[in-house]
């Protein structure tokens, strides 16, 4: 397993790394979403199904929304925390009784910080990275 990346350089003129070269996350493949989740854990010498488990994830896919919504944390042990967060428009308000969600809160985000074994420090130590060829196409 790895991970992989390209190299891009900074092309920013005003910028302090301004030709400086820089690895970028790539993904290959198709994106996962629920339904092939489902089948390759239904894979994994489970007794379940893709169907029950494709059921199990959406359920929790929308209670996690739902939470969330509420204003709660939910923590998947060994994966993430996920919360929601706020983005406020740059500059701010002058004083506490100006400001205005209206006018001051661009939007609202999902945030998702690393648990467990699932860290940074653990994923760079666990992870194999690997400059994807040039040539690479999906």
């Amino acid at each position: 397993m790895s991970v992989f990346y390209r190299k891009y350089q900074n092309k920013n003129r005003f910028s302090k790394v301004y030709n400086k070269w820089f690895a970028r996350a790539v993904t290959i493949g198709k994106t996962v979403g629920v339904d092939d989740l489902a089948k390759h854990m239904s894979e994994h010498n489970t007794p379940y199904s893709k169907g029950a488990i494709k059921g199990v994830l959406t359920d929790m896919i929308g209670c996690i929304r739902e939470l969330m919504l509420e204003g709660k944390a939910v923590k998947l042990e060994g994966l993430g925390i996920f919360s929601a967060g706020i983005k406020t428009k740059k500059g701010g308000a002058e004083s506490s009784e100006l400001f205005s969600t209206t006018k001051h809160i661009d939007s609202v985000y999902m945030r998702a910080r690393a648990t467990g074994e699932f860290t940074r420090a653990e994923l760079t130590k666990a992870g194999n990275v690997t400059e994807l060829p040039k040539n690479f196409t999906d």
